[in-house]
């Protein structure tokens, strides 16, 4: 039996169901679940990672914009004006794109932030 069959059989799982082999691999998949460190999957931001995630795209509702008492011409402007009051300090819009209902009413803007 040469290495390469023996890893083709592993990788294809073709061990009959009851036979030692298929017993020890489920034994490995089993500790591989159980004994792996919690850690090095571990996905979740930082509490500060999180505020320059949130920072980077934020949402802004139609009455939030309404009700800002700057005065611009240019929607760009205006939605940095709101972001950087929400954030307390200087933020300049990437881009945003307008987020309207289905009759066409605008609801916000989603809003990508530098």
């Amino acid at each position: 039996m040469n290495i390469f069959g023996a890893i083709k059989r592993v990788i294809l799982w073709s061990y009959e169901r009851g036979s030692w082999q298929y017993d020890i691999l489920c034994v490995v998949i089993l500790a591989f679940i159980f004994l792996t460190p919690g850690h090095i999957f571990d996905e979740r931001l930082s509490a500060a990672e999180q505020r320059a995630a949130q920072a980077e795209r934020t949402y802004v509702p139609i009455k939030e914009v309404m009700n800002s008492s700057a005065d611009h011409t240019h929607l760009r402007d205006l939605l940095g004006e709101t972001v950087s009051q929400r954030y307390q300090r200087k933020l300049t819009v990437k881009r945003f794109e307008v987020d309207a209902d289905s009759d066409g009413r605008i609801r916000g803007y989603r809003v990508w932030i530098d």
